[in-house]
C-alpha cells in the first residue's frame, strides 16, 4: 500500500557525512590551509588558468554537516590589467575528496 508518510528509500541514503575526509573537515580550523586529491584522480586538485601543473592550495572557510559541503577559498594569479589575484570560492561534497594534505603555515 502507497503511504504518503517518508519515502522508503529514503531510509537507503547516507544519513550523515562520513570518511576521513569528512572527519578531518568537520574539525578543521578556518583558514587552515589544504591540497585536495579527488577520488578517481592520480594528481591534486589545480584550479587555475590553463594547465598549471602545481597544485591548488584552499584555505578551509566552513563545513556544513547537513549537506556535506566543505567550503574553502583560493587565489588566482592576477590578470594582465588586474595586479590584486582573484580570490574564489570552491565548494565540495566532502564525500567526492579522497585526501587532503594538510599544509604548514609560516611563522
Amino acid at each position: 500500500m502507497f503511504s504518503l508518510g517518508k519515502c522508503w528509500w529514503c531510509e537507503l541514503l547516507p544519513s550523515a557525512c562520513e570518511g576521513c575526509a569528512c572527519s578531518i573537515l568537520r574539525n578543521a580550523r578556518e583558514g587552515q590551509r589544504f591540497l585536495i586529491l579527488l577520488k578517481g584522480t592520480a594528481e591534486f586538485l589545480a584550479l587555475g588558468p590553463g594547465q598549471s601543473p602545481q597544485p591548488t592550495e584552499y584555505s578551509f572557510v566552513r563545513f556544513k554537516e547537513g549537506t556535506c559541503c566543505a567550503i574553502f577559498t583560493f587565489s588566482q594569479p592576477p590578470e594582465a590589467a588586474a595586479q590584486v589575484p582573484a580570490e574564489r570560492e570552491f565548494i565540495i561534497d566532502c564525500r567526492s575528496i579522497a585526501a587532503l594534505s594538510p599544509l604548514t603555515t609560516p611563522c
